[in-house]
């Protein structure tokens, strides 16, 4: 890389990084905020999803303001919400504070993110440098899920709950201040556009993933579902008509056209399904009877593995193979790392569990790391940020999904509103055997990916679609 390809994506990194104070902090916040604001269990439920239910109505608006009014301009508007909802959330006084502060925190750092990719891709197009800007972006994510946690635990033991958001909001100060002095003010690439398909796609995403995340839920809510499912089956149907009446919708999936380009969005769908270790940190709190904090730190090792997959590993499968091969490889490498959760037993120490999360956090993440490359490096000039938008949809979709299906399997085996200290032995057997049963669905999975990269990959090699 160049010195200021170099800049820019050390930037960047440094920016999303920051954002993620919320998703990795709030697990520990909410006790102590909950307790001090007299919270019910019920808004606790909900305060912990507000930041993404916030974030998925705006995941298409930020990849159209971002090529529309510049991507500088545009994070730097999102770093001030971001800080005002942490402002928001240290002054909060009951229920409806906390989650307006969250909800801003989330519809800031999403845009953030998103734009941030638009910008990396934008920054570094091709060869080796589009490669090296990927996987060290790659790193952000595993990095903060390893250190931020431990940090924010760290502090609630010294200070009040009020002062994490206090440094929630002043990481959103220094995100603007390194988006004034490390990125270029660029220009709009985009002069005119509607935002109501962005919204209205977005309104779909975000009613359907509440959806999907009910059915993990200890005790399901039917009628919550079935909102959900009404309200994004209407906002879908909205956006659909909306966009037959216009002759260039700025929501639309043709940047993703192409039946390599699609089958690579459904890749990202299916490892963003196969992420495990939030249940893995569940399983170790009630089989090992540990606390969260313990839990985070004993997976710790999964998460460096995660950031030698998205750096390393993927960096080396692409020089082997190129991207697209690697990809495809990767995928399968990680299905096959699953399989050995077949083996757990309740005797199982837990070095074995810590190794085997290791294993497929580092295959998953490099695969992760490949097929972003590749879907933003086909991505076109002009709709790096709608290309953007779809791919994290397509990750927000995928974590819902596994939500759904992976932490259904694993919440449903064991009474959780009960504690870790009312864990029968029969109990702990179901835990295990839930653990195995998402091994063999995430190997399944994983082949079923393998599969589809392999077909599309062949379809395009065919004289035949050589052009679709």
């Amino acid at each position: 890389m160049t010195a200021e390809q170099r800049r820019i994506t050390l930037a960047l990194s440094v920016m999303v990084g920051l954002t993620l104070l919320v998703a990795t902090g709030l697990t520990f916040l909410v006790s102590p905020m909950a307790e001090s604001l007299g919270l019910s269990d019920n808004v606790v439920e909900d305060i912990l999803v507000i930041p993404a239910l916030a974030a998925f109505p705006v995941v298409f608006v930020a990849g159209r303001a971002g090529d529309r009014l510049g991507q500088r301009r545009t994070m730097l508007v999102a770093s001030l919400v971001f800080t005002l909802g942490s402002a928001v959330l240290a002054c909060a006084g009951g229920q409806f504070t906390v989650m307006l502060g969250l909800a801003l925190c989330g519809a800031g750092a999403i845009v953030i993110q998103v734009v941030a990719v638009s910008l990396l891709q934008r920054t570094a197009s091709e060869g080796r440098a589009h490669v090296s800007a990927f996987t060290t972006y790659g790193m952000v994510f595993p990095l903060a899920f390893l250190v931020l946690p431990i940090v924010t635990s760290a502090l609630l033991g010294d200070v009040g709950w009020r002062w994490i958001p206090i440094c929630w909001a002043v990481a959103g100060l220094l995100i603007a201040l390194i988006a004034v002095l490390f990125l270029e003010p660029g220009s709009a690439t985009l002069a005119t556009g509607e935002w109501v398909t962005p919204i209205l796609a977005g309104v779909a995403l975000a009613a359907g993933s509440l959806s999907l995340s009910e059915i993990d839920n200890v005790e399901v809510e039917p009628w919550r579902i079935a909102i959900g499912a009404c309200i994004g089956a209407a906002a879908a149907l909205a956006c659909w008509l909306v966009m037959r009446r216009l002759a260039h919708p700025s929501f639309s999936l043709a940047p993703i056209r192409g039946v390599i380009m699609r089958t690579l969005m459904l890749g990202v769908v299916i490892l963003s399904l196969m992420q495990m270790l939030t249940y893995i940190c569940i399983f170790l709190e009630y089989f090992y009877d540990m606390t969260a904090l313990q839990a985070s730190i004993v997976v710790a090792p999964a998460q460096v593995g995660a950031v030698i997959g998205a750096k390393l590993v993927a960096k080396r499968a692409i020089g082997w193979w190129g991207v697209t091969r690697s990809g495809r490889v990767l995928m399968l490498v990680t299905g096959v790392t699953m399989l050995p959760l077949l083996a757990m037993q309740l005797g199982t120490p837990v070095w074995y569990l810590v190794i085997v999360a290791t294993l497929f956090s580092c295959a998953g993440m490099a695969a992760l790391t490949v097929l972003n490359i590749d879907v933003m490096g086909r991505a076109p000039a002009d709709s790096t940020g709608a290309v953007s938008s779809l791919r994290t949809a397509a990750s927000t979709i995928g974590t819902a999904l596994g939500m759904a299906v992976l932490g259904t399997v694993i919440l449903s085996s064991v009474p959780v509103d009960a504690g870790n200290q009312q864990v029968s032995p029969l109990e702990l057997e179901s835990l295990a055997g839930a653990l195995r049963t998402d091994g063999l669905l995430g190997f399944l999975a994983a082949v079923t990916g393998w599969i589809l990269l392999i077909v599309a990959a062949r379809r395009i090699d065919s004289p035949r679609t050589a052009n679709a």
